[in-house]
């Protein structure tokens, strides 16, 4: 990859639920520039980051949202953190398809959209989407649905500072390669309060 890729700075953008690979393959970057950064990308409604509040009905994205809290997530290699609802999840997996004919799931999906805003808002690094699943999945239920799909162009996140601003359907942090502040690592309380519902556009 070092061979492979121009010599400007990196940037891996990554859905969170690839912990392992972004892992073995942020460490080893910053070996060789510890600038490398890593930019990961989570559902609504994961414990992973703290949007457990949350609750996205049309969300089927594999992989990267879940109430179970997995150790080989690794906080502290996170730059910046992007949470997007389904609909937009499913903007840029059309868009992929659109314009790459690429046939690629929704966290894949997902990944190519914030990768798009990050490039514009870095246009000085080179950005590298991990895409971590297929389209099979999701041929009824997002392909067979692309008229639904919204223009990715104008979509753009709502810059937070912390996890309590967090808000539908496109939030981003910088997280800095913090730990968590008050946990090593997130837990799912014996109750929780009613989760918030993310709505679509105009509903």
């Amino acid at each position: 990859m070092h061979i492979a890729l121009p010599s400007r700075p990196l940037t891996v953008v990554a859905s969170v639920g690839t912990g392992a690979s972004s892992a073995g393959l942020i460490q080893p970057l910053r070996q060789h520039d510890p600038s490398a950064r890593l930019v990961g990308v989570q559902p609504f409604g994961s414990v992973s980051f703290g949007s457990e509040r949350f609750q996205d009905p049309e969300a089927i994205i594999a992989g990267i949202g879940s109430a179970i809290p997995f150790d080989n997530i690794r906080p502290d290699l996170y730059d910046q953190l992007h949470w997007l609802t389904f609909r937009y999840a499913m903007a840029g997996t059309i868009d992929l398809m659109r314009t790459h004919a690429v046939f690629a799931g929704l966290s894949t999906g997902a990944a190519f959209l914030v990768a798009a805003w990050e490039a514009q808002r870095h246009p000085e690094r080179e950005h590298l989407v991990i895409g971590a699943d297929t389209g099979h999945r999701y041929v009824d239920k997002v392909f067979a649905r692309h008229e639904e799909a919204l223009a990715p162009a104008p979509l753009r996140p709502t810059e937070i500072g912390t996890l309590k601003d967090l808000a539908p359907p496109w939030s981003t942090m910088d997280w800095e390669r913090r730990t968590y502040p008050d946990h090593a690592r997130p837990s799912v309380p014996a109750s929780r309060p009613s989760p918030e519902t993310c709505r679509a556009p105009g509903s």
